[in-house]
């Protein structure tokens, strides 16, 4: 009898647990979609970056001032970015040009065409677009996208 009421729990927890994984699911799949976009596509909005950046970006999924945020982030060609902080990490993948930057404290970096960039929140760094193409990169942020100014 007690084996068969432990066998009686346990697949009651399973079930449970199948359910709210399911529910989960289907919660995720109601609001999000898979999306495929390049720096090239007609339907991306590109928006102006503070002031004293000179740049554009695009969303391309999440909302301005919220978590969990992508973007396409463009820079002029010889564009020099001034040193800055985010309150969010940065995870960077170059997709065109040639980038130059430097975080505080550490050595300076170019980023080519395919390469991945982590920043830590807080840290301050600057840039350069050196190629005599645009400079593209998609950024990724867990926290709201800012940019702050900073001097050294």
């Amino acid at each position: 009898m007690k084996a068969l009421l432990l066998n009686i729990f346990t697949f009651l927890l399973l079930a449970i647990a199948v359910l709210e994984t399911q529910a989960a699911t289907a919660q995720n799949s109601e609001y999000e979609s898979a999306i495929a976009i390049t720096p090239e596509d007609k339907g991306l909005e590109w928006l102006a970056c503070p002031d004293f950046l000179p740049c554009t970006f695009a969303i391309l999924r999440g909302e301005l001032g919220g978590n969990d945020m992508d973007i396409y982030l463009k820079f002029p060609s010889k564009a020099k970015i001034p040193f800055h902080t985010h309150t969010s990490t940065e995870r960077m993948i170059m997709i065109q040009g040639e980038f130059e930057t430097t975080y505080v404290g550490q050595e300076r970096v170019i980023l080519k065409k395919g390469d991945y960039a982590f920043g830590p929140a807080g840290l301050a760094h600057d840039g350069y677009c050196s190629s005599k193409e645009a400079c593209v990169m998609y950024v990724g942020y867990d926290s709201p996208l800012d940019a702050v100014p900073y001097d050294k």
